[in-house]
């Protein structure tokens, strides 16, 4: 499994690595969601793991590139973010993010979302 991980923290960048633990996983990281879609394009990862308050391009404005760019549309897009309001999952679906997980997530929940919008089995 290739992830990719967008935040603008290192740190939450590494905590979603340890959340993961997973042995064999290729971790993708970017600082912006500019960043992160010239790593899509050029790492081709599984999923993507996003936080949306960046600088440069948000979270939501990474996923609409994303969807509207037909070598990556196909790509599973996890939104992680402090906004829990409706008002900005209404945003998240509208730009096509496949799952939204408001922080703090557990690493339980981020697996098994993982495993729901990629189809693949990971050991929690």
């Amino acid at each position: 499994m290739k992830v990719l991980i967008v935040d603008d923290t290192q740190t939450l960048r590494s905590l979603i690595q340890i959340y993961l633990g997973a042995k064999g996983w290729e971790f993708i990281e970017a600082r912006d969601g500019a960043e992160g879609l010239s790593r899509a394009r050029s790492s081709r990862p599984d999923v993507v793991i996003s936080d949306v308050k960046m600088p440069i391009m948000d979270g939501f404005e990474l996923c609409a590139a994303i969807r509207s760019d037909p070598a990556l549309r196909h790509l599973p897009v996890l939104l992680l973010t402090m906004l829990g309001d409706d008002a900005s999952r209404q945003r998240g679906r509208l730009v096509g993010a496949s799952a939204f997980l408001t922080k703090p997530v557990t690493p339980a929940a981020l697996k098994e979302t993982i495993g729901k919008v990629t189809g693949a089995r990971i050991a929690t």
